[in-house]
């Protein structure tokens, strides 16, 4: 198998049962040496093989050998961190403005099995926050708009839609199967009760929530004495107003996104017992300490 990253080139390794070998090519990001499967070659060895995409990346990665749509990850991640994510299982609860996002910065950073949950349909007031909104889609199932847009970006993910809105009594089979909850809803009432049900199964829950040029971010641990309380008490549990501007949204779910990766790798969580406040009108990111 040909593999490319730059112009210094070494035989590459083996895979499972399979020869990966070619030529390896070492590539100059960070000053580090690694080895990139074009995807091409990468669909042709699974066949030979008779090994699903989804197991040819796992090997591949097991090797050290970046598929190609993770090349530019490196340095950030090494194939063992990337692989990590690639087997990584995640739960995006709401595919909105927040919720889109999050699903396609996660497929793309590269964690490998997504749940996707909404029981909604675009409609024209989505077009101005949400990614996933077009012409094209307006009154299609978010969840599936959202499923196969994932699959474009890599077929090899393990894509889980959820085409109803979750609640108390159906939820928890889903969590049952994932390691983190991202935040995409669009109440109060509605994040109490996911934060509440995710301390209860043992998830970290990383809430996120924007209102108009303001976002936040807040990261909640099993371990915690509570849950949102402490960001939004019962006496001011109200609703808050329904403007919502897309920069803010497509920031706060990048902070998301990247507390999730962190999580998932083992690293200590930045806003665990904080909350990152951004304020749009000055560009500022403050972090303020809860409890």
């Amino acid at each position: 198998m040909t593999l490319r990253g730059g112009d210094k080139r070494q035989p590459g390794p083996s895979g499972k049962g399979l020869s990966l070998s070619g030529q390896g090519a070492a590539g100059g990001a960070g000053g580090r040496d690694f080895l990139v499967a074009p995807e091409a070659e990468l669909k042709a060895w699974a066949r030979t093989g008779k090994l699903s995409l989804r197991r040819a990346f796992e090997a591949a990665l097991e090797t050290g050998i970046f598929p190609e749509c993770y090349e530019r990850n490196f340095p950030s991640l090494t194939a063992a961190q990337q692989l990590t994510l690639f087997q990584s299982r995640v739960l995006v609860v709401g595919l909105g403005g927040l919720g889109g996002a999050q699903a396609g910065l996660l497929a793309r950073v590269g964690v490998g099995s997504l749940w996707l949950a909404d029981g909604d349909v675009f409609t024209s007031s989505n077009l101005n926050r949400q990614c996933l909104a077009t012409r094209k889609t307006l009154g299609q199932s978010k969840t599936e708009v959202t499923a196969r847009h994932l699959k474009d970006i890599n077929p090899a993910l393990r894509v889980t839609a959820i085409p109803h809105f979750l609640a108390p009594d159906n939820l928890r089979k889903y969590l049952s199967q994932v390691q983190v909850v991202l935040d995409g809803l669009d109440t109060i009432a509605a994040r109490r009760w996911l934060s509440a049900a995710c301390r209860d199964t043992g998830l970290p829950f990383v809430h996120g929530a924007v209102l108009g040029q303001f976002g936040q971010v807040a990261t909640l641990m099993p371990a915690d004495p509570t849950d949102l309380e402490s960001i939004y008490p019962s006496a001011a549990a109200l609703e808050t107003p329904r403007e919502v501007l897309a920069p803010t949204v497509t920031l706060v779910a990048s902070l998301q996104v990247q507390e999730t990766v962190r999580l998932l790798l083992g690293q200590p969580p930045a806003y665990h017992g904080r909350l990152a406040h951004f304020d749009g009108t000055t560009g500022r990111l403050e972090i303020v300490a809860l409890g």
